[in-house]
């Protein structure tokens, strides 16, 4: 005997019934897929743009570069060509001033112009300064010859020193002219006022200026000769 089987209720639907959410995670699915895209997007998109500000930047750094390298290579030179001159300045005084006889000077033994003493300010009290000390000569020249034991020497009519000689007549191997160059050896000799006449200088021929100066220097007439 087969039991009966309930009659199916009217308000349940015959068939599979679908699960609850199905649609629900196929749209999350989407969602995440669409963000993972838009991000991705916003990556490479930022990527570029970084790219590009690198690129401006790098091309303007070589200018800054070239510039700076310009102007530190155009400097250098300048400084280098400024330390050049000062050692060739120097040079030729202090050969005279060491003591060291040039042309045309007369030095003492302690390196001093006997010529620039004399035409200081002071040259009298200049000269005293010295008196006494040795002179050597170099290619001096002779303005005159006013007296037969001396003569002037140096480069102009304010810049001159008396030169007496002594020794024997027939010493000295030539006879001095006007307009030599000579070299000696002699000493700064003080004289006294009247000097200039007792030698036979005569106020034309600078009396004045010798017995001004009160020094003069004695040579022997040996230690005379003409520079070469």
């Amino acid at each position: 005997m087969t039991a009966a089987r309930p009659s199916p209720d009217p308000a349940r639907p015959v068939g599979a019934t679908p699960v609850s959410g199905g649609n629900k995670g196929g749209g999350r699915r989407k969602g995440l897929l669409l963000g993972a895209l838009l991000l991705a997007v916003l990556l490479l998109a930022a990527l570029l743009l970084s790219q590009c500000g690198s690129d401006d930047d790098s091309g303007s750094d070589p200018a800054g570069q070239t510039s700076g390298a310009g102007g530190s290579s155009s400097s250098s030179p300048s400084s280098s060509s400024s330390a050049a001159p000062s050692t060739s300045a120097g040079s030729p005084s202090g050969t005279a001033g060491a003591g060291g006889s040039a042309a045309g000077q007369m030095v003492t033994a302690e390196g001093e112009s006997v010529l620039e003493l004399a035409a200081g300010p002071d040259g009298a009290a200049a000269l005293a300064g010295v008196t006494g000390q040795s002179v050597t000569g170099t290619a001096v020249q002779v303005l005159s010859v006013p007296a037969d034991e001396g003569f002037w020497v140096g480069t102009s009519d304010t810049d001159r020193v008396w030169v007496q000689l002594t020794g024997e007549a027939g010493e000295s191997p030539y006879q001095v002219t006007e307009g030599d160059t000579v070299d000696f050896e002699g000493t700064v000799v003080a004289h006294e006022p009247g000097f200039a006449a007792g030698v036979g200088v005569d106020e034309a021929e600078g009396a004045s200026v010798l017995d001004g100066q009160g020094q003069h220097l004695e040579v022997a007439k040996s230690a005379v000769t003409l520079s070469e």
